[in-house]
This record gives C-alpha cells, structure tokens and sequence, in this order.
C-alpha cells in the first residue's frame, strides 16, 4: 500500500471508530455493515468520505455496496479509483 492509500485507510478507521466508539479494533475481513459498525445513517457521510479519496463522485447506480462492507474492499475500491485518475 502506498503511502496515500495508507493515510486514506487510516482516515477511514478514524471514521469507523468514532461512529461507533464501542470498537477498539476492526478486523479487515470483518462486514462493517452485519457488525453494525457503519449503519445506515453514517453511509451517507462515507460515501463522502469515499469521494474525498476517490477523487471524485461514487455512483451507486453503477457502484457495488459490497465495496465498502470490509476494509479489505475499501482499501481495493480506493486503490481501483486511484488508478483512474491518472492520466
């Protein structure tokens, strides 16, 4: 993982953990959504989050849920997009 994939993925688990302060360690194979770690109403400001580090807007018409339901996903979803901005 690159040092920005990194910093990303960091900013991502601060995110986690202060939705739900209950959680001291996510597991990255762990379903964020089953564990109820990210629910329903913090989705929305993910998503945002996600677009921060994306570079750009996620459309869930064409964007699979299933891409944010453990960090391991997260981390290839935003290594994925990392790659389409570049030129």
């Amino acid at each position: 993982m690159s040092t920005p994939d990194i910093e990303a993925m960091e900013a991502v688990i601060d995110f986690l953990r202060k939705c739900n302060r209950s959680v001291d360690t996510i597991d990255w194979d762990s379903d964020l959504i089953d564990a109820r770690i990210l629910d329903s109403l913090t989705f929305v400001e993910f998503l945002l989050l996600m677009e921060e580090f994306s570079g750009g807007p996620i459309d869930l018409g064409t964007t699979d849920v299933a891409n944010f339901r453990t960090l391991n996903r997260i981390s290839a979803f935003l290594t994925k997009a990392g790659t389409h901005e570049q030129p």
